[in-house]
């Protein structure tokens, strides 16, 4: 019986052991936040509580902007064709709750874990949910979960961007037109690439700032821009609005500038 009892001992204290090895080492690598912080020009951009200049008089104000990234890696060569490590399968930008300065200069951040330390030469994300994601349900995936919601069951895909908010047309003070745009489908899924050496450290986390200019998305100069006089919704219906936002979008996400 004392043998058994010895045995049994000695199997639970290398049972231990394991666990506590495996435990270590899921903890190696390093850390990447990516923080996402929202800009109207060179203004913070916040829901509800700020109005903002725009094109021919008009203004604005917001109550919801948010877009999916998918696909997001880290570029182990200066080649964005070439090999990289996964970090982000998908994630929803939103800037919904985003309604003071200081929330403003917070901004969003994912963070991401167990990297592999050295030095990357970039990174890589897309902008929207990548197709063979976008070819699955919100009812494959357990809340909460970034691709819970936001579902178009009429076209079996995902709005990858959401623009809402009121618009004062006539400078009158008065925000009485509601502006909503809805970008969605595969063909207005956009890649981004950033080469910018991206240095990860053993149990240490690094940090990348990304600023997303909502001015940029919805103008792309003083004499191109999106006309709330003539349009003040679309839900990829007119093609032209859709792929003109979903091209704005891929120039207004910069990496921030100290």
């Amino acid at each position: 019986m004392n043998k058994f009892r010895v045995l049994f001992y000695l199997l639970l204290v290398f049972s231990l052991w394991t666990c506590d090895k495996e435990d270590k080492n899921s903890d190696t690598g390093g850390e990447l936040t990516l923080n996402f912080r929202g800009l109207y020009e060179q203004n913070k951009l916040k829901m509800f509580n700020a109005d903002y200049a725009y094109a021919d008089n008009m203004k604005l104000r917001f109550q919801l902007f948010q877009f999916y990234i998918s696909d997001v890696a880290l570029l182990k060569t200066d080649d964005p064709k070439g090999d990289s490590l996964q970090l982000i399968d998908v994630e929803l930008v939103s800037f919904k709750n985003i309604q003071s300065d200081d929330a403003a200069q917070k901004g969003i951040n994912f963070t991401i874990k167990n990297i592999p330390p050295g030095t990357y030469k970039g990174i890589k994300l897309g902008l929207g949910v990548s197709a063979d994601l976008n070819a699955v349900g919100p009812s494959s995936y357990t809340p909460p979960h970034p691709l819970d919601d936001n579902y178009w069951s009429w076209a079996k895909g995902y709005v990858f961007t959401k623009i809402e908010g009121n618009a004062d047309l006539d400078n009158s003070g008065k925000y009485a037109t509601k502006i909503t745009f809805h970008i969605g489908e595969n063909e207005f899924f956009r890649k981004k690439v950033f080469l910018k050496d991206i240095v990860i450290k053993d149990k240490s986390n690094s940090n990348l700032a990304l600023d997303v200019d909502l001015h940029r998305v919805l103008a792309q100069s003083s004499s191109n821009y999106l006309d709330f006089r003539k349009v003040t919704q679309d839900h990829t219906v007119d093609k032209a609005i859709a792929q003109f936002i979903a091209d704005n979008l891929g120039e207004a996400v910069k990496v921030h500038q100290e």
